[in-house]
């Protein structure tokens, strides 16, 4: 996951973390991500995660690289989540 995140950050030139954010703003389910900044300078830093894009490219790849594996028999109910409402 690490590998695709610090690639996409490079290619956005966005910091790994702006990436991370910008990627949760753009994922189904995510209403509003949390970002815990401790300093005004991490804020700052944050903020810049909006206010641009994700190639459709880009999006794919973390969302694949973030899927984690799931053993049987739960992948039956796994991969029914994920198909859900694209009927």
């Amino acid at each position: 996951m690490l590998d695709t995140l610090y690639s996409v950050a490079e290619e956005a030139g966005k910091t790994p973390a702006q990436t991370a954010i910008n990627w949760l703003l753009n994922s189904r389910g995510v209403t509003a991500p949390i970002i815990g900044a401790r300093t005004m300078e991490q804020l700052e830093a944050n903020i810049g995660s909006a206010g641009w894009s994700l190639t459709n490219d880009q999006l794919s790849r973390l969302t694949k690289a973030s899927e984690s594996f799931v053993s049987y028999p739960y992948d039956i109910d796994a991969i029914n989540q994920r198909t859900k409402g694209r009927e």
